[in-house]
């Protein structure tokens, strides 16, 4: 594991230098790169994308610190329904929701979201919700 600095471009959470430590493995068998944050006091690994490996680590600060890195300053009540829908759904199913039956459940237009998430609903949703990749995000 090498240590590495925390604005390096392998970073996804470069705004909380004080909060966590960064270390950037190399997955031969994958030829993925992997990393892990340290996040007060939990190691948590995460892809080459920032996607979480282990969900269950996931919380409600962790999720406004990625979400500052996908410059969304501020979660407001939208994001964190369509957040609570996601990780709902990743819990019941193991995976993420169709996009449609999110639209349905919040009541929101597919545009909505894309100015909720700016990165989409997998790349920036998915993420922020703190699920693993979803299948077809590229």
């Amino acid at each position: 594991m090498v240590k590495t600095k925390l604005c390096v471009t392998l970073c996804p959470l470069r705004l909380c230098a004080k909060k966590i430590s960064i270390f950037a493995p190399h997955n031969q068998k994958t030829k993925t790169k992997l990393m892990a944050i340290e996040f007060n006091g939990t190691l948590i690994e995460m892809d080459g994308d920032g996607f979480m490996l282990d969900p269950q680590l996931w919380n409600n600060e962790l999720a406004t610190l990625i979400a500052k890195e996908d410059d969304i300053l501020n979660l407001n009540e939208n994001h964190w329904a369509i957040i609570k829908i996601i990780r709902r759904s990743y819990e019941e199913t193991g995976m993420a929701p169709m996009i449609r039956s999110i639209c349905k459940e919040t009541g929101l237009k597919l545009k909505d979201i894309y100015e909720l998430f700016p990165l989409g609903p997998a790349r920036g949703a998915c993420r922020i919700a703190g699920l693993p990749k979803p299948d077809g995000c590229v």
